[in-house]
């Protein structure tokens, strides 16, 4: 690809307001029991489809306020977190929507903040101040976003105990003058056009190595290596299983996974990777999956959940 096309890709990406949908990690993909749409409930503008076992994202209807990503139990749609957690970063812990009056630093809508960026700013600085516009009247999320900002920073407390405050209008400081206004316009456009540009050629997203976690993990985790202690989600596998792949095939982040070992079949669960989503849960024809939460020494560590000769083995 020469570098005009991928001037252009990049471009028709940073325009699009939809986030990236990876259909490997979404429930309704994976014929989760019970499926999820839990994406189509949030959306503000009608912009999300269940189709065909997957979900469509209408690019016209799409405000890119980010509500879904945060109700999302599979992580299957997410945007890029880095730019969020450099803002976080240099606005030590303060940050603002687009549509909030003063200064620091921005993004467009509060509704794209997740757990996992919350619970590292949090790691940082202790307390995140967030500034909100009129939600009400909001083109872009909607009335229902400090609702949702609430959940995503009860469930960041399960990683770290950050305080968030949200505030409506200014963050806490002076108004911008002329001269940050200008400098905040610079810097913008600055990053805007650092996105334009490609490397050649363009470099493979973190995201999709295989083996590594999702980036809202990996932040999870992060902020986790930080806390005093941790409620992550985990599960327990109790007696009765049959050792079928069911929960393995469901899982939508590959943390469940089933290996041969002579005779016998063993269940292993990578705890950083486990979201908590529950689709195994559901799942498990015989019932004996249950969610739990991992202690800090666990997140890191591959535990074994059940391991036996299966009953259909000498079938």
């Amino acid at each position: 690809m020469g570098f005009l096309d991928g001037l252009l890709n990049a471009f028709l990406k940073a325009t699009d307001p939809r986030p990236r949908y990876t259909e490997a990690r979404c429930l309704l993909y994976k014929n989760s029991v019970g499926g999820c749409d839990k994406c189509y409930g949030v959306c503000p503008k009608g912009a999300v489809r269940l189709e065909g076992w997957r979900v469509e994202l209408d690019e016209v209807l799409c405000t890119g306020c980010g509500l879904c990503t945060g109700v999302c139990p599979g992580i299957a749609l997410e945007y890029p977190l880095g730019a969020i957690q450099e803002a976080l970063i240099r606005g030590k812990g303060k940050l603002r929507c687009s549509k909030a009056e003063g200064k620091g630093e921005e993004v467009l809508c509060l509704g794209r903040l997740t757990p996992g960026l919350l619970a590292e700013a949090g790691s940082r600085f202790g307390k995140v101040v967030l500034a909100r516009g009129d939600c009400e009247a909001c083109r872009i999320g909607g009335p229902e976003v400090p609702e949702r900002l609430a959940r995503m920073a009860e469930e960041a407390r399960r990683y770290f105990p950050v305080e968030v405050e949200v505030v409506e209008g200014e963050l806490p400081g002076e108004r911008v003058g002329r001269r940050e206004l200008f400098q905040a316009l610079l810097g913008s456009a600055k990053r805007t056009a650092a996105d334009l540009v490609p490397e050649l050629p363009l470099p493979a997203l973190e995201e999709e190595r295989e083996g590594e976690l999702p980036a809202e993990l990996r932040l999870r985790r992060l902020a986790a290596s930080r806390a005093p202690e941790v409620r992550w989600p985990r599960i327990r596998v109790e007696e009765g299983c049959t050792l079928c792949p069911v929960c393995t095939n469901v899982c939508p982040t590959e943390a469940v996974r089933r290996v041969r070992e002579g005779e016998e079949y063993v269940l292993y669960l990578q705890v950083a990777a486990c979201t908590g989503c529950g689709a195994c849960v559901e799942s498990c024809p015989p019932q004996v999956i249950r969610l739990e939460e991992a202690p800090k020494e666990e997140v890191g560590k591959e535990l074994l959940l059940f391991r036996g000769k299966p009953p259909w083995y000498d079938l």
